[in-house]
């Protein structure tokens, strides 16, 4: 991105740029997708999906979980 182009997002106004930002991030949402990963994550994440699709899966409270990685 040139310096002009800069300049020229700068003078946008705050819901202008919101919509360049909303637009950029849908942008990056559609290169990304499940396919570029790797084949051991997928399966992974198939298995788990496949366990919450059960009925099986089983959740710890929000609360819980928030308390294990503040001690850290």
């Amino acid at each position: 991105m040139t310096r002009l182009q800069m300049s020229e997002l700068h003078k946008l106004s705050v819901k202008d740029k919101i919509k360049v930002v909303q637009t950029l991030w849908d942008d990056i949402a559609k290169e990304q997708s499940i396919d570029g990963l790797p084949v051991a994550h997928k399966k992974i994440l198939d298995k788990r999906l496949n366990i919450i699709a059960s009925g099986n899966a089983v959740f710890k409270p929000w609360e819980e979980v928030q308390i294990k990685y503040d001690k850290l």
